[in-house]
């Protein structure tokens, strides 16, 4: 009978550790519930990973609140809104991040930014708008806020070298401006805050990176304030009334 009682044991300890794993996860979804700060999350790329938006409060003294970005390597975000969709519980992947996750669940969002790079232009127009559309649904049908922002333009130079690039680019953002005030949906316009004023709306060369497409510190400090001004303009003043005038730090 003993090699049965030992093979028990690992059972047990098993059990016991799952319980104390779900009382730990319970009391941090607990404790997320009851934050009083507007938990913000991004699904986009390499611009949104580069944003380091976790310290997006800090820098713009807006403590109301958090923040993180998600990525997503494709225009195609709706594993990745799916996946927040789940939050606090998480897809299992047998990897460190799952197990991570087990006694840090990831917060459910209050708000979610959906967020398209230029990588992904030229492109198929027709089935990125319909995608749009789908993920916006699927969030609003869980009463999430949803925010949308347009595609970061590239420099005249970057865009000599992809012939449509763009000019499709610059066509998918301003049918996301007329999708977004038909919806009545806040949009964080970042074509707008970093373009040049002469024909071509191309990213300006003083917000970009060495490669024309991603952006340097400058260009961050803009769209921390231009972040700041959408979020506050749709959230209770509560969530900002500690926040200055629109002053950021640039990134490091």
């Amino acid at each position: 009978m003993r090699p049965i009682i030992w093979l028990g044991v690992p059972v047990v300890l098993v059990a016991i550790l799952a319980a104390v794993l779900a009382l730990y996860r319970n009391s941090r979804i607990q404790l997320s519930k009851s934050s009083k700060n507007l938990h913000v999350v991004l699904i986009g790329a390499s611009i949104g990973q580069s944003w380091h938006l976790a310290e997006w409060p800090s820098r713009t003294r807006t403590p109301g609140f958090t923040a993180e970005s998600i990525a997503a390597w494709q225009f195609d975000k709706t594993e990745a809104t799916e996946e927040v969709l789940l939050r606090p519980a998480v897809k299992f992947r047998p990897n460190r991040t799952y197990l991570k996750s087990l006694l840090q669940p990831p917060r459910p969002p209050d708000i979610v930014i959906l967020k398209e790079c230029s990588s992904y232009f030229p492109g198929d127009l027709p089935a990125y708008k319909e995608s749009v559309r789908s993920w916006v649904r699927r969030l609003q049908d869980r009463r999430l806020k949803v925010v949308l922002a347009t595609v970061v333009p590239v420099t005249k130079s970057r865009a000599a070298q992809e012939p449509r690039k763009q000019e499709m680019l610059l066509d998918y953002n301003r049918w996301l401006r007329e999708y977004a005030t038909k919806q009545t949906l806040p949009l964080v316009d970042l074509e707008a805050a970093l373009r040049t004023e002469t024909e071509g709306s191309y990213l300006r060369e003083d917000f970009a990176a060495p490669d024309g497409s991603h952006l340097n510190p400058s260009a961050y400090a803009v769209l921390d304030r231009t972040l700041s001004a959408v979020l506050c303009a749709v959230t209770p003043p509560s969530v900002c009334r500690t926040a200055p005038a629109r002053t950021a730090t640039p990134l490091p």
